[in-house]
Order: C-alpha cells, then sequence, then structure tokens
C-alpha cells in the first residue's frame, strides 16, 4: 500500500554508556535525499546509517539526529600521556644542566599545557555501534509505521475524488449523444434558412466531421483508463508515487481536451469540475513516496 513521505519518529535507548535518542523527520522531495546531525565520536558510522535507511525508505527528505547522553561515569574523563609526561620532565632537566642561566622548576600549569599530557578519554564507537543501529531501525519502523497511517489516509482522498471523476466522466459520455443531435439539428434548421443552397452529400460530410470535432468519446475512454490505473497503483507497494504523478498529468491533458471541444454549458461545468479534481488530487500525489 502507499506511503506518505512526511512523518515524525523518535526512539531512545538506554546502554552503559548513557542514553542514546534518535530523531527523524521526514518531508516530501523528488528523490532521496539523507541528511544526519551526529555527535562526533559517531561520524565515522555515518555510512553504515545511510545504508540503513536506505533499505527502508525509497523517497523524501530524511533528517536524522543522533544525541548521546554520557553517564556521569564517562563524561568529562581525562587520561594522562605518561610516556609523553615522562619524557618532557627528562627534556627539562637535560635543559636544566645544559643552561648556564638560573631557573626554577616548571609548574603544574606549564606541565599540563604542554600538548598531549592531558587528553579526553576516547569513546570506544565500535560498543554501541549495534546499540544505535538497532535504535535507528527501530525508529525508522515508527517512521514508517506513521507514514503508513497518513499514506491509508491519502489513498482513501484519492479513491474518494476517482470516483467523483468517473461520475463525472460517464456523465459527459451519457449526455454526448443528446448534445451531437442537437447540435447536428441546429445547425441543419440554420442552413435551411439560408438563402444559399448547398449540395446534400456535401453538407453530410460537414456535419460528419463536425460531429467528429466535438465529440468527447476517445477522451472520456482514455479518462475512465486512467482511473483504473489509478486505482490500481494505490493498491501497490514501493515506491509509485512519481508514477501518480504522471498519470495526473495525464487526467489533466484528456480534461483540457474535453474543455477545448465543448459547446455545451453542461459539458463545459462537468469539464470544470474534473479539472478541479484532478488538480486536488495531484496536491495529494505530491505526498506520496
Amino acid at each position: 500500500m502507499i506511503r506518505s513521505m512526511t512523518g515524525f519518529a523518535r526512539h531512545e535507548s538506554a546502554h552503559p554508556q548513557g542514553v542514546l535518542s534518535w530523531e527523524i523527520r521526514a518531508v516530501n522531495h523528488r528523490f532521496l535525499d539523507i541528511q544526519f546531525r551526529l555527535p562526533d565520536a559517531m561520524r565515522a558510522l555515518e555510512m553504515r546509517f545511510r545504508e540503513v535507511i536506505r533499505q527502508q525508505v525509497e523517497r523524501g527528505r530524511i533528517d536524522a539526529t543522533l544525541k548521546l547522553q554520557w553517564s556521569i561515569a564517562k563524561t568529562g574523563a581525562l587520561q594522562c600521556d605518561e610516556v609523553r609526561l615522562n619524557a618532557l620532565l627528562t627534556a627539562v632537566e637535560r635543559i636544566e644542566t645544559l643552561s648556564p642561566f638560573s631557573h626554577s622548576a616548571p609548574s603544574l600549569d606549564c606541565l599540563l599545557m604542554y600538548p598531549g599530557i592531558i587528553s579526553e578519554v576516547e569513546i570506544d564507537v565500535t560498543q554501541i555501534e549495534v546499540l544505535a543501529v538497532e535504535a535507528l531501525e527501530q525508529a525508522l519502523k515508527w517512521l514508517n509505521d506513521s507514514r503508513q497511517r497518513e499514506g491509508d489516509a491519502l489513498r482513501l482522498a484519492l479513491v474518494e475524488r476517482l470516483h467523483k471523476v468517473e461520475a463525472l466522466a460517464k456523465e459527459v459520455s451519457l449526455h454526448q449523444p443528446e448534445l451531437l443531435k442537437r447540435q447536428h439539428n441546429k445547425l441543419l434548421e440554420r442552413l435551411q434558412q439560408s438563402p444559399v443552397q448547398g449540395d446534400a452529400q456535401r453538407l453530410e460530410q460537414e456535419l460528419v466531421f463536425w460531429a467528429q470535432k466535438i465529440d468527447n468519446s476517445e477522451e472520456v475512454d482514455r479518462l475512465l483508463a486512467h482511473v483504473a490505473e489509478v486505482q490500481r497503483l494505490l493498491q501497490q507497494k514501493g515506491s509509485v508515487g512519481k508514477t501518480l504523478d504522471f498519470m495526473m498529468q495525464e487526467l489533466n491533458r484528456e480534461a483540457n481536451t474535453m474543455a477545448s471541444k465543448s459547446l455545451d454549458s453542461q459539458v463545459s461545468k462537468a469539464t470544470v469540475d474534473l479539472k478541479v479534481l484532478i488538480e486536488q488530487m495531484r496536491e495529494q500525489v505530491q505526498n506520496i513516496e
């Protein structure tokens, strides 16, 4: 069944190092466009996350945000590079021996300011990679559930309008013979009142040609065929949004042709109503994956 391209999902997962949470927002887009906001410690996993999303989403703009709230034990943890510190102290002692100038021992502040002596403990992302992927998959499941619910609502709205389009097309089709007969008789009456007498055979040929020009039968048949195809697409799984958008263009093309052929106010009103319904459906289709 069809799915909407818009939706939102949030999922939290607790682990020994803290709390991991995903927020995913999905909106309309012509193709699949994935944007991430990741903590620095998790940027190396972006391609892995991107592949997970590609497996679940076919089209739309996806904004995925990952937040990590570290536990107190991990927050701000620092480590001292003892090897580097010993090397620095050895160098200081050597300088003291070689230098002819008087000097004082380096202060603790000076030692701490030396690059690489104190650094923040790096987080081992391999410990939480599996949890991050599992949380992302769960968030995507909830996202697709919400997109499916909205897709079901869109499908019902489209089916309702398709029934109206079908009814209007059949109304035009039923009205067509009466319209052709009325116009035929009207033209004959005008020609009979004309002082100029014409060739009867030629006149009949012109009437047939004229009747073909205003006949909407082919447009009605194609319109009904397009309606049936759209109804079939609405029952399919996968990404059908682009195909549906193309079908809306075809429906609109037939409605425009019918309007250009119309010489009757009733048919003109029906074609206007058709174009309104098709435009409403086109707007809804823009939101389908």
